[in-house]
């Protein structure tokens, strides 16, 4: 039979086995009497018990109009279309009842975002959200919608869920796509609910991390986001979700796993912290970015971490979801349970970013590099021989390199001027709420500029060869013309407004060939004199006619010469006077707009 027979098959069974368990159990009335007496509606992941792997496409939409359709607390919008036709769609639930945006504009309540399945074979946190949106609005966890909102958006790449893929139609990596916002499902959840919702706390699922652990998490360690928001994460949330784990006789610990470190060591390693990665850029952006994922499921801690029991491999799956059931429920939970702190951390982040990027006084300082650390030492099990080995599982004690320490920091500028020549960024800047102003008159400015001393592109990802900038910054006087571009700091997006343009941090605008054509090595001092002795050479030779045509153009060309080839983002130290107009888009920019 065709595998696309197979699917339709499997979809249509699924589908019946979701419609046959609307029954048996009776509901709780719910908080507040919202919901009334009527039958209990499983997941379809509980309906197999957890048998089948992660829930497709069909399943998972039947369920959630269907309990979408049995309360008022819940409303489902949709936020894009897939390349592949499908619908990615949000659950907005509260009580009372939020139908858009609008209806959070004086609300103090915190809200709390959960994206799944971005990676289409890392399953367990949808099916975990569907038991979690279930029991919010017909559970033991309704009340919790008093204090919260709650913005589920239960598959983000249906596209490639439905075939196990990791990366949707496009082949992308969409959690390395929060900069580039190249993949039609990332841009929309950055542009429809990251900015329009704003999220107080933004957890994205997956599954890796390692045995014996049931959850593996992390939130943002890129030492350019807020301190206070990373602190709040680290050494609040986290622990309040460990011993919730601990409490259901689990356990959970940082993402990623221990490994053998060069003085011989054992040691454990979080994944790396380049924004373009959904935790990081969460708190780069003010929210409270977390990372779930979900290990193998083979083995679990128990009796209060004392000892490590194998799961059979029959059970492993419902572990597994709930695993991340008790994380993302411990998330809404903190959320409700701690709204004004919650909020006011946030609020504070956003506040901080903006009076950081308005000080030109030459005090804040932003990391444009940066080395993993030691942060403590704590106690972690670990298999002999290392992960994928058939060793036993010890408890060992080791450094958690869970900290990122700066190595280069660079003044904060009071802004960035950049020519009309780089006009192809704006819509990026925009899409990420960054405000831009185009100049109204020409400006004359002194301004720092980086020279590229060294342009590296060895490594091809995601359809784009990496770009890494060694530069030299240099203080001097530019002059544009009217309709060039600004970009003030003063932003609550003031962290990543500077990460995007400073050339030399590891994610930014170089990286991923936006400043392709302007970006171009210095020559060396050498070079530059004979280019410059060969220019004016000329220059002399020329007649009176020919210095009236050409004259102009070859003086430019020794002053390039003079002085190299800068990066065009000019770094604007301190505040002046640079009349201009915010640019405004004229369309949603959705990538695949065109064939609608």
């Amino acid at each position: 039979m065709p595998f696309r027979m197979i699917q339709n098959s499997i979809q249509r069974l699924a589908s019946l086995c979701v419609t046959a368990v609307l029954l048996s159990l009776p509901v709780f009335s719910g908080h507040g009497g919202h919901i009334h007496a009527q039958e209990w509606l499983h997941a379809p992941a509980e309906a197999v018990d957890y048998q089948e792997g992660g829930t497709l496409y069909g399943p998972l939409m039947e369920f959630v109009y269907e309990l979408e359709s049995r309360t008022e607390l819940m409303n489902v919008v949709k936020i894009t279309e897939t390349l592949g036709g499908r619908d990615v769609v949000m659950a907005i639930l509260s009580n009372p009842p939020v139908f858009q945006k609008a209806d959070l504009a004086y609300s103090d309540k915190p809200v709390v975002l959960i994206v799944n399945n971005v990676h289409g074979g890392e399953v367990a946190g949808k099916d975990a959200a569907m038991e979690i949106m279930r029991d919010l609005v017909m559970g033991d966890l309704n009340p919790l919608l008093d204090d919260v909102v709650v913005l589920v958006v239960p598959t983000i790449n249906p596209d490639g869920a439905e075939v196990r893929r990791r990366t949707n139609d496009e082949g992308f990596d969409m959690n390395r796509d929060y900069l580039k916002l190249e993949s039609q499902e990332i841009q929309a959840l950055v542009t429809k609910i990251i900015y329009d919702w704003r999220p107080d706390i933004f957890v994205d699922t997956h599954h890796g991390g390692s045995a014996p652990y049931t959850l593996t998490f992390q939130t943002n360690m890129n030492p350019a986001g807020d301190p206070n928001i990373m602190r709040l994460g680290n050494e609040e949330i986290m622990p309040q979700i460990r011993a919730a784990l601990q409490a259901e006789d689990y356990d959970g610990f940082w993402y990623s796993g221990a490994r053998q470190l060069p003085n011989g060591e054992v040691g454990w390693s979080p994944t790396s912290v380049e924004p373009r990665k959904q935790h990081v850029y969460g708190t780069l952006a003010n929210t409270l970015g977390f990372l779930f994922e979900t290990p193998s499921g083979s083995h679990r801690v128990v009796d209060n971490g004392t000892r490590v029991v194998e799961i059979p491999q029959e059970e492993r799956y419902r572990h597994q979801v709930r695993g991340e059931y008790i994380g993302q429920r411990e998330l809404i939970r903190y959320a409700a349970t701690n709204p004004e702190k919650v909020r006011a951390v946030v609020a504070q982040a956003r506040a901080d970013a903006i009076a950081r990027g308005n000080d030109d006084s030459d005090n804040d300082q932003i990391p444009i590099a940066y080395e993993q650390v030691e942060k403590h030492r704590e106690q972690f099990w670990y298999r002999a021989g290392g992960r994928g080995s058939d060793g036993e599982f010890e408890l060992v004690e080791g450094p958690i390199l869970t900290k990122w320490a700066p190595t280069e920091t660079v003044t904060r500028p009071w802004g960035y001027l950049i020519p009309n020549s780089l006009a192809k960024v704006v819509p990026l800047l925009l899409q990420h709420d960054i405000s831009v102003k185009r100049t109204t008159e020409p400006v004359e400015l002194e301004v720092e500029t980086w020279y590229a001393t060294e342009v590296t592109h060895d490594q091809y990802f995601q359809a784009h060869y990496l770009k890494s900038v060694t530069a030299e910054r240099r203080t001097e006087t530019v002059s544009l013309p009217a309709g060039s571009f600004f970009i003030p700091s003063g932003q609550a997006s003031s962290n990543l407004i500077s990460y995007l343009l400073e050339p030399t941090t590891n994610d930014n605008l170089v990286t991923w060939g936006y400043l392709d054509n302007v970006v171009q090595v210095t020559p060396s001092a050498e070079a530059m004199a004979e280019q410059r002795a060969q220019l004016e050479e000329r220059l002399a030779n020329l007649t009176p006619d020919q210095r009236a045509q050409m004259g102009a153009r070859l003086e430019r060309q020794i002053e390039q010469a003079n002085q190299g080839r800068p990066i065009p983002i000019y770094r604007v130290m301190k505040k002046a006077d640079i009349p201009g107009i915010l640019v405004r888009p004229f369309n949603a920019y959705e990538p695949n707009r065109y064939y609608r």
